[in-house]
């Protein structure tokens, strides 16, 4: 599996000063107290698959590698290694125009001699580094070309998501699940608790996405894990657990190293708490802003959110706890589907009212906030399985109005004349909320955010959610 740490040790092997650009490529990746307005909660495509191995196979329905060969090129030229190759070289051309040499007879001025002594002097080490770039050039170039597969599309997307304001990505699907409790849910593992080789495969296509997105866009994001522990095994099992899972993420690539030689550390963290009787996430937040370890000085985990998003009766009392206990979380995710109704304004009140960033969870459903399911019978859950929009229809069958309700909502919606994913996400931000967008790593965001709809859309659109 690749981590964050591989990557440093593979590019020693180049050369030192080629692991330290990689270094301070991670270590752009800013520690974002706050989430950014859009945060997307990313799972794989349905399939995800890693790098192959020499004896498999390949499977012809897949991609072939000179389709992907052909957008190489341009991804390498945009590149962070490939960037810095031509700031150095323009930089050289300039320290090298500076040195001059005498004329036959004649003898070069005191200033002219001090120039050429201070540009050679600074052309060695930047030569040293030239190549230690074009070496980390070389091993992007390697990345980028080997095996049949690549993560190209999932990069993209990220980057289409990133231009709208989505900086801060979830790891969704098993490896957003993985804890110390769910040894049924999902089949994440097996009877005897080991991970199972979905589980694997899925954490393996992650690690390969991150490190790829790493070296081609650093800086451009940053990964926010999300603790999902049961909350019915009590809260000190949470925070039992926590250390463990600190680890696993780290060990994933999607841990940041701020100083040279430091400990990897997790930007931000989402804890998921659907439970509003179990109390105790106050001392879980506080928890897991604390040194993990004995004798350490400071934690492994710079912000934490409280998730509220699987709670459907949007009940405020986790919420509540933390700002009791003065543990104020950065940002506070109710459900999408109740972000707008009577259901879900307690909590976007108390948030408002504390500072807090309200957060309207799975804004989309998944992709179920799409004009191709309006009109038509519901999807089965056996058909969704797996995807992001599996727990959304689940939900949505579930509620009062059903899918007959989710119907009228996808009408109001298509009424605004603004597209259904559009409307959706601007009745949000029109009412101050945030969103985080549940989707599948194939495709680029389907919305757009624009001007303020008009008051009689949002009113139906309002009505139509909280029928």
């Amino acid at each position: 599996m690749i981590s964050a740490p591989a990557i440093f040790v593979e590019s020693r092997a180049c050369s030192k000063l080629g692991a330290s650009i990689l270094r301070d490529a991670l270590r752009t990746m800013a520690v974002k107290d706050e989430l950014s307005p859009i945060v997307v909660n990313a799972w794989l495509p349905r399939d995800p698959l890693p790098v192959p191995g020499d004896d498999e196979e390949p499977k012809p329905e897949k991609k072939p590698i000179d389709q992907i060969l052909r957008t190489i090129p341009r991804r390498l030229v945009n590149s962070a290694p490939k960037k810095k190759v031509a700031e150095l070289k323009a930089a050289l051309d300039e320290e090298r125009a500076k040195i001059k040499e005498a004329a036959e007879g004649e003898e070069l001025s005191e200033e002219q001699t001090a120039t050429n002594a201070a540009a050679e002097e600074a052309i060695g080490p930047m030569e040293e580094e030239l190549t230690a770039a074009e070496a980390a050039y070389e091993e992007l170039n390697g990345n980028l070309c080997k095996g049949e597969f690549s993560t190209e599309p999932w990069i993209d997307s990220l980057m289409r998501y990133n231009d709208l304001g989505g900086s801060c990505i979830v790891p969704g699907g098993a490896v957003s699940a993985d804890d110390a409790f769910r040894n049924v849910n999902g089949n994440l593992t097996d009877v005897n608790g080991m991970l199972t080789e979905r589980y694997l495969t899925e954490s393996k296509a992650w690690a390969e996405y991150v490190t790829q997105a790493k070296l081609e866009k650093s800086g451009a994001y940053t990964i926010v894990c999300k603790f999902a522990p049961n909350p019915y095994l009590g809260a000190q099992a949470a925070i039992d657990a926590f250390p463990t899972w600190v680890t696993t993420q780290i060990t994933l690539g999607f841990g940041v190293e701020l100083e040279e030689g430091a400990d990897p550390i997790l930007p931000h963290v989402m804890l998921a708490w659907p439970a509003p009787d179990v109390p105790g996430v106050a001392s879980i937040v506080a928890f897991m802003l604390g040194p993990l370890e004995e004798g350490a000085e400071e934690g492994k985990v710079k912000a934490v959110s409280l998730d509220l998003s699987g709670d459907d009766s949007c009940d405020p009392a986790p919420l509540r706890e933390c700002l009791k206990a003065e543990y104020k979380p950065k940002s506070v995710v109710v459900p999408g589907m109740h972000a707008l109704t009577r259901v879900g304004e307690r909590v976007v009140a108390d948030a408002t009212r504390a500072g807090i960033a309200a957060y309207a969870g799975d804004a989309l459903l998944g992709g179920l906030v799409s004009e191709r399911y309006l009109g038509v019978p519901a999807p089965t859950l056996a058909e969704l399985k797996g995807t992001a929009a599996f727990g959304s229809l689940a939900r949505v069958l579930a509620s009062p109005g059903g899918w007959a309700g989710h119907q009228a909502t996808l009408a109001a919606l298509k009424a605004t004349g603004r597209g259904v994913e559009s409307a959706r996400v601007q009745a949000f931000v029109d009412a101050g909320l945030k969103v985080e967008i549940e989707t599948e790593l194939e495709k680029g965001p389907a919305f757009t955010i624009g001007e303020p709809l008009e008051e009689e859309h949002r009113a139906a659109i309002v009505a139509a959610m909280s029928a």
